[in-house]
């Protein structure tokens, strides 16, 4: 039962202020890698905005940061400096293997 990687379907940010997204996982998944990209061609994720080496260590990537908590099996992605084209379709997610990854949609506005 359920899915692997859980999140808010929709969240809300203010232009010029900064937003913060948890996904949480299933046991099991604690050091894999976590990223967040942004949805292209068919829902697919093309390229990883940020992402994790499966360790605790927070990321930063441009505008953009991922922290894994292993304990509390949740990522957080921020984002700052909101801009109007930051809206749109997103994934948060994990990489089981090169060609399997784990992920939860989630549309910022």
């Amino acid at each position: 039962g359920g899915w692997a990687v859980t999140g808010p379907t929709q969240v809300m940010a203010e232009q010029g202020g900064s937003l913060a997204v948890s996904c949480s996982y299933e046991p099991g998944y604690e050091f894999h890698p976590k990223y967040w990209c942004r949805l292209g061609f068919l829902w697919f994720c093309f390229t990883y905005i940020v992402q994790t080496d499966g360790s605790e260590v927070m990321v930063t990537q441009g505008r953009v940061s991922i922290g894994d908590n292993h304990a509390a099996r949740s990522f957080t992605v921020m984002l700052d400096g909101v801009m109007l084209g930051d809206a749109d379709w997103y994934s948060c997610g994990l990489r089981r293997s090169l060609w399997f990854n784990l992920w939860h949609n989630t549309e910022v506005m």
